[in-house]
């Protein structure tokens, strides 16, 4: 295979290990997707806004920024531009070569045979902590298992989840509903006071500092330490609006 095609591979330097992505692999996949449309001259809100929330859009960046596949103010990288634009055994080549230069200490395993423990071990070399590094492994892993990299069993024991939502669906479609004699009440639209808190908590999350990733190890847990808070303050946010709360602006102020 000619290496030239793959800028991606070429001059790969030392890295110092900085907390590797922990967005959500399909929205990472799904964006490179959308980038065949073509790649615009800035990677901003405006362009990804419509395809992910405040939050997960952040996580998006982030990952973008440290996979070096956009540069500190948001501009496509040629290694975004490459791979945007590949398929199949191409494309697959190109992540493999992306992965291994941005997961030295996880290539340095043997990963037919590494255990989970060796496999964690490697992942906290980057400085991450316990609360972040479950989806750090979780976004390699997939991203490994698109690009055909091959993985123990070890590493991959117990991390199928999706396992149990199907079974869960599979017996909701052996036991249909019965139709109710009465037809169901309307749905009671919420006033739109109760976004309030949603809101607010998107209004800092503009105000949040972009990702860098020259920031020490330190700096960067804090940096994901907030982002973690803000979301799940915005997911406390919309599970008040389900249940008819009005939520506590205060609270999202206070997790930035």
């Amino acid at each position: 295979m000619n290496t030239s095609q793959f800028p991606i591979v070429t001059n790969v330097p030392t890295l110092t290990p900085t907390i590797p992505p922990y967005v959500p692999y399909r929205t990472f996949r799904n964006f490179l997707e959308f980038l065949k449309e073509g790649v615009p001259a800035r990677i901003d809100r405006s362009v990804w806004g419509q395809r992910a929330s405040g939050s997960t859009g952040i996580q998006l960046m982030t990952a973008l920024r440290v996979l070096d596949l956009v540069d500190d103010d948001g501009r496509p990288t040629e290694n975004l531009e490459h791979l945007a634009g590949l398929e199949g055994d191409e494309r697959r080549a190109a992540l493999t070569a992306l992965l291994r230069l941005h997961y030295q200490p996880v290539f340095a395993l043997d990963l037919l045979r590494a255990t989970r423990a060796q496999f964690r071990e490697a992942f906290r070399s980057f400085g991450a902590k316990e609360g972040v590094l479950a989806k750090c492994e979780a976004f390699f892993i997939q991203a490994a298992q698109d690009a055909g990299i091959e993985l123990s069993t070890y590493v991959l024991a117990g991390r199928h989840v999706s396992r149990r939502s199907s079974g869960a669906s599979s017996r909701t479609r052996q036991q249909p509903a019965e139709r109710p004699a009465t037809p169901p009440p309307a749905p009671t639209v919420a006033p739109p006071a109760q976004s309030v808190g949603v809101s607010i908590a998107e209004m800092v999350l503009q105000k949040y500092p972009d990702f860098d990733k020259n920031w020490d190890s330190e700096t960067q847990q804090k940096w994901f330490d907030g982002m973690t808070k803000l979301a799940e303050y915005l997911g406390q946010s919309g599970n008040d609006q389900a249940s008819g709360g009005t939520g506590e602006p205060g609270a999202g102020q206070g997790s930035g």
